[in-house]
């Protein structure tokens, strides 16, 4: 798990929890699934890319966290609206690839999009409800 955890599933770290796993008894069902789902997750890992293939929530838990720091920094903000945070949280964005970005999306092409794609939520029916009201 250590492994894992710390380095990823690649080739590397494959070769060194299947020697680990040797070190179990012959008949253990611990040793039998470890096995199988290593060599199920080196396929994955292979399939999907070059780098190791991470297995642990440790990254999706500090992503989440950062995003819950920036909501409270505006309490009033739309949920819905709000997650589409979350791309900008992972990795590192080059400052072309952020300039190109907001050069290339338009607010009225933005607005259209929430429309059709971010349902409303109570909140934004109940505002929309009491505007019409007074």
């Amino acid at each position: 798990m250590e492994i894992i955890k710390n380095k990823g599933l690649n080739k590397v770290t494959y070769q060194q929890c299947y020697q680990l796993s040797k070190t179990l008894p012959r008949n253990s069902k611990v040793k039998t699934h470890l096995q199988a789902w290593l060599k199920k997750h080196l396929q994955i890992q292979a399939e999907l890319t070059e780098l190791p293939l991470l297995s642990s929530s440790d990254i999706i838990e500090t992503l989440f966290g950062n995003y819950k720091y920036m909501l409270e920094r505006s309490p009033q903000a739309d949920m819905n609206r709000s997650v589409l945070l979350i791309p900008a949280l992972c990795g590192s964005r080059k400052e072309a690839v952020i300039d190109q970005a907001l050069n290339k999306a338009f607010q009225v092409d933005l607005a259209h999009w929430e429309e059709k794609n971010i349902p409303y939520t109570v909140r934004k029916k109940r505002q929309e409800f009491f505007k019409h009201k007074s």
